[in-house]
């Protein structure tokens, strides 16, 4: 009984101390980011809706949720480990019927999560940032577009380059904190992100975006100590901002 009262004490605190508002708001720019793009794309190539698409928007709804519960938790949350498995059961479930390549890769994303609390393995910084902004970016849009389309084609794996971008330098202020590194991270990162846009989206929408990366540079150095209930929210909804003007462009 003491156990059992512990546990639920554990469970009650959790969920009072649960920043709701945050959540919610990375949970929805998350899912926008993601389906964006594929289905921009899929509407210029005549792309017909599937049924399955629903177990692959609950595959990312759980997904945006274990990725916003590990970046509170500074990558090791136990509670986690709930949406990890959800997510594992969806991928199980017959998301993706004839790709075994993206099967594959959406495992691999869900199994990213389990790995990175290893703390050994040191994936805490810009090595993991790569390996998440690679795993966020090419399964789960691949999976969309291959449901829309039956067929992956390289020119939309291509396009895909300004999403990986994105991510690395939107995301850089989470999984690299140490002052001096992070300044110099993000700078690269984002002169990486203003070529992308120079090359993928030269046009009077790309100089917007790049407006948001020279701004969203500024509040990085500017307020580095922004608390950690906020952190994931606000540079989600810089890359929203972002990457949906470069859709569009």
């Amino acid at each position: 009984m003491p156990t059992q009262t512990r546990k639920q004490r554990h469970a009650t605190s959790f969920f009072d101390n649960m920043p709701w508002q945050p959540l919610l708001i990375f949970t929805i720019a998350q899912n926008i980011i993601w389906w964006s793009f594929p289905i921009h794309y899929g509407r210029l190539t005549g792309a017909a809706f599937h049924g399955n698409q629903l177990l692959l928007l609950a595959y990312t709804i759980v997904m945006s949720l274990t990725t916003f519960l590990m970046f509170q938790a500074n990558f090791k949350s136990l509670w986690a480990h709930v949406p990890i498995l959800i997510s594992l059961i969806l991928a199980f479930s017959g998301i993706i019927r004839g790709n075994l390549e993206i099967l594959i890769m959406l495992l691999m994303f869900s199994g990213f999560w389990l790995v990175v609390e290893m703390r050994w393995l040191n994936l805490q910084n810009i090595w993991g940032l790569i390996i998440y902004a690679l795993l966020s970016t090419f399964p789960i849009s691949s999976a969309i577009f291959f449901f829309q389309n039956r067929f992956l084609s390289m020119t939309f794996l291509i396009q895909l380059i300004p999403l990986v971008a994105c991510q690395l330098f939107f995301m850089m202020p989470i999984f690299e904190t140490e002052g001096k590194r992070r300044v110099i991270a993000t700078a690269v990162t984002g002169v990486l992100l203003i070529a992308a846009i120079l090359f993928f989206h030269f046009s009077l929408l790309g100089v917007l975006a790049m407006a948001v990366v020279i701004i969203t540079f500024w509040f990085s150095i500017n307020y580095p100590n922004l608390k950690a209930q906020y952190t994931a929210a606000v540079y989600i909804v810089l890359e929203l901002l972002a990457y949906l003007i470069l859709v569009f462009a």
